[in-house]
């Protein structure tokens, strides 16, 4: 007689299971990850500003020269390191060296306008000044700088943050 054995395979309701159970568990990982990807582009952006304060900082004690931050907040916002305190944001613009705006920073919003100007010794004719920056999910850090020049970055609102406390 013959024995009956079994195949060696899954059934179509053991591959059911397995994929609802990872379909959950994807359900449930999903705002986590969201959240997460929203703190990283806040963050990004935040380091990025305040990168161009201090390079904003260092090729005015290196030109011996002022040089301004200027940041324009709104749906289309920017910034821009310039030699004038009225230089636009944008490409091809002869006092600006460098910029950034909303396309290279998606899902955050500058939600502040002002002006930095930092003086040929380095320091900040506007100490104290700073720039609020907020996710899509309502997290906000602020870039200021100190009386020596000096970007740093704290938090507004929001939590897990990598920043102090505002």
């Amino acid at each position: 007689m013959h024995a009956l054995h079994r195949g060696r395979g899954l059934t179509l309701i053991e591959i059911v299971v397995a994929l609802a159970v990872l379909a959950i568990l994807g359900a449930l990982a999903m705002p986590n990850f969201a959240a997460r990807v929203d703190r990283e582009r806040l963050q990004g952006a935040a380091e990025a500003l305040a990168a161009d304060v201090n390079e904003a900082r260092f090729e005015a004690t290196r030109q011996g020269r002022p040089l301004h931050v200027n940041a324009f907040g709104g749906p289309a916002w920017c910034w821009a390191v310039a030699a004038t305190p009225a230089c636009p944001c944008g490409s091809g613009q002869a006092c600006q060296l460098r910029s950034a705006s909303e396309h290279e920073h998606g899902g955050v919003m500058l939600a502040s306008s002002g002006h930095i100007e930092m003086s040929p010794d380095g320091r900040s004719a506007s100490p104290g000044t700073g720039f609020d920056l907020e996710s899509a999910r309502g997290l906000r850090v602020r870039v200021s700088v100190s009386a020596m020049g000096r970007a740093h970055i704290c938090t507004v609102r929001g939590e897990s943050l990598r920043y102090p406390r505002c």
